[in-house]
């Protein structure tokens, strides 16, 4: 692992700790060691939670890269153009992604392999200088101090969420037979002294990053159920925990440890489910009701065209969100009850050619002699400012809907149908008020479960980690998207833009899509630069 980052984000916290300045941008751009003290950054309790609040600002203040956002919701954006919810037709940004071209590239600086690692790296190591430095330089009367505690459980569950995230994007999906063999990620940890924080090692296998994710989660746990929770939902709170605990029982197949989790974190999170129309909200509002981890910006804050929004609402004026060009799979959406408020999320040309979204951009749903230069078959709209001239917005991580579904995965799997179709229904009737309570059960069940937790979850980095688990093959090509789009009489409709839909998703454009449960490109591949700081980490294939 670099050491370039060792104490970058340090110095941003101790900064907006005592108010200098404004925090934003690029946290590889701040000062180094030489502005801040040790005895300020690792040797005194507000030194070690101004650590942790420098987490809380790297989550949306990462840039993930020219044309892609700062923040960790544009990863998530990105790792959903993995999946074949979305399409592509016409020419635009993020190709490299949707091709699985970028998960394969070794030695680019501005794409997902490269920034997911550096990224999720960078929490780890900031966590482990926080939990080193508990251990080590703090007193037992400030190891005690609620504050202090609180700091610790959520460092713990920061790398916790980490490392999980590293293990699904870097190694073989989660196969208990064989986890003990398979190649994980390198594990680094507190113990030792502050050198082996950098120094080569080897990839750690599947079974112990999952033992050490488990361990890094309970004692957060632990430690949060006995402490007031923090009210903010900028902070990592018990229930955040067990959402989080939640995807890690759900990528290891645990039913009955997701069931506890998602269960507890409905329970506790303090959220309600949004009911109808309070889902168009634009999904910028710190404040919605269902948002159970999330971060609120502030107008100095504000990123412009590096933010999230600049990228992926459809009414910010200017911003790159021109290039935003993937469709909702046609075949869910079409399986939508008629006034099910999701269809709102997207703009359906071929459907309603006449009726354009109010507000919206002029780059981002414009004509070229009358021809659309968007997605006529589902353009999203599920995201937007209060400000078109502004692109500050309030970013989501985690919100209550989730945990609905692997709550309703996790009951079905363990054959228990009328809790599961309770479920289902007690989160699809928030979105649809004609939704009947379920009948089906099996395998028809849990494709209505995934049915509408696709949709609901869509642009929120959910997808690509259930279909590698799941070994759900990519296949573009069975949407109904491109018969739509070959059907549909007007303007960019027919048979010649059939054909370039086509062109765009099959032969020689989808030669990096994995076409096999078992094909090496469900993997990231390592960057480059981890290899020539760590001699010792095995490439993946």
């Amino acid at each position: 692992m670099k050491q370039i980052c060792r104490y970058a984000l340090v110095a941003l916290t101790l900064s907006c700790a005592l108010g200098v300045s404004s925090c934003r941008g690029d946290f590889l751009e701040l000062k180094s060691t030489s502005s801040i003290s040790s005895k300020d950054a690792e040797e005194t309790p507000a030194g070690l939670m101004a650590i942790v609040n420098g987490l809380h600002n790297m989550m949306y203040s990462y840039s993930f890269g020219q044309g892609f956002g700062n923040g960790a919701p544009s990863l998530n954006m990105q790792l959903d153009f993995l999946s074949d919810d979305v399409i592509n037709t016409i020419p635009a940004y993020y190709m490299g992604v949707y091709r699985y071209i970028d998960t394969q590239n070794e030695r680019g600086g501005n794409v997902i392999n490269f920034k997911a690692w550096d990224f999720y790296y960078t929490l780890i190591q900031h966590t482990n200088i926080f939990l080193r430095s508990f251990k080590t330089n703090l007193s037992e009367s400030d190891q005690k101090l609620k504050d202090v505690r609180y700091a610790k459980a959520e460092a713990l569950a920061f790398r916790a969420y980490a490392y999980h995230q590293l293990v699904q994007l870097y190694a073989k999906r989660y196969d208990p037979a064989t986890a003990e063999q398979d190649l994980g990620v390198v594990l680094r940890t507190e113990e030792g002294d502050l050198s082996s924080l950098y120094t080569p090692a080897h990839r750690a296998s599947v079974a112990a990053c999952y033992k050490l994710i488990d361990k890094d989660l309970k004692e957060s746990l632990e430690l949060l159920k006995d402490l007031p929770q923090k009210e903010e939902r900028n902070h990592l709170r018990y229930s955040t925990v067990c959402g989080i605990a939640a995807r890690v029982a759900l990528t290891k197949a645990d039913w009955a440890a997701a069931e506890t989790y998602a269960d507890a974190a409905i329970k506790q999170a303090g959220s309600t489910l949004q009911v109808g129309e309070e889902l168009l909200d634009g999904f910028h509002d710190f404040n919605a009701k269902e948002w159970m981890w999330g971060y609120s910006y502030s107008e100095t804050q504000n990123a412009f065209y590096a933010g999230f929004f600049a990228h992926y609402s459809y009414n910010f004026e200017g911003g790159s969100n021109l290039g935003f060009r993937l469709a909702i799979n046609r075949n869910l959406y079409d399986e939508l009850g008629e006034n099910d408020v999701r269809r709102k999320w997207w703009y359906c040309y071929d459907l309603n050619p006449t009726e354009l979204p109010r507000g919206a951009d002029k780059g981002y749903l414009s004509f070229s002699n009358g021809i659309p230069r968007f997605e006529i078959t589902g353009l999203c709209v599920k995201y937007a400012v209060d400000d078109p001239k502004s692109s500050k917005g309030d970013l989501l991580i985690m919100r209550l809907g989730e945990m609905y579904y692997i709550l309703a995965e996790a009951q079905a799997r363990q054959h228990k149908t009328a809790e599961a179709q309770q479920t289902l229904y007690s989160v699809v009737k928030t979105r649809d008020a004609e939704f009947a309570k379920p009948t089906e059960v099996g395998e028809k069940l849990i494709e209505k479960i995934f049915l509408h937790k696709r949709v609901d979850l869509l642009f929120e980095g959910v997808r690509f980690f259930d279909m590698k688990r799941l070994g759900l093959v990519p296949n573009r090509l069975a949407a109904k998207n491109f018969e739509l789009i070959r059907q549909f009489k007007g303007n960019g409709g027919g048979e010649t833009f059939y054909q370039k839909a086509l062109l765009r998703n099959k032969g020689e454009t989808a030669l990096d899509i994995p076409k096999s449960v078992d094909d090496k490109r469900w993997q990231f591949k390592i960057p480059e630069s981890e290899y020539e700081g760590n001699n010792l980490c095995e490439r993946n294939p």
